[in-house]
């Protein structure tokens, strides 16, 4: 598979993951069960998994990895953030002011990661100008 499918095949399964997340941590919200049904937690860890593979793979093809380069490294870093201000989120926090805030963290996260990928550059704030 080529380097561009590749690359369409992650930016699909990042549009995916933030938008499924958002959904669930809704359904979390309003108290709907359907967050708890096992069909979503398939379907959230099955594109989860070729989100994670595809964005390997495109590290490899390219040659830029984490710790050498720096915007890698802060999506790495923003990656972390985001698994774990989610499973805050959605299962680990037990009161509903935490699960707001960790989830809104995570949706904040999910937004650094995705400025850091178009700028390439940890610090994607910097390049605004007015």
């Amino acid at each position: 598979m080529s380097y561009y499918w590749i690359r369409q095949l992650h930016i699909a399964t990042v549009i995916f993951s933030v938008g499924f997340f958002a959904l669930r941590y809704i359904w979390m919200l309003i108290g709907a069960q359907r967050e708890q049904q096992r069909w979503v937690r398939i379907v959230s860890v099955c594109n989860d998994s070729m989100l994670l593979i595809a964005g390997i793979s495109l590290a490899l093809l390219s040659g830029q990895y984490p710790l050498v380069a720096p915007w890698l490294t802060a999506k790495l870093a923003g990656l972390l953030a985001y698994i774990l201000l989610g499973t805050l989120a959605l299962k680990r926090a037990r009161t509903r002011p935490i699960r707001i805030v960790t989830g809104l963290s995570a949706l904040l996260s999910a937004g650094y990661i995705i400025s850091v990928a178009l700028t390439r550059t940890p610090a994607p704030w910097s390049i605004l100008t007015f």
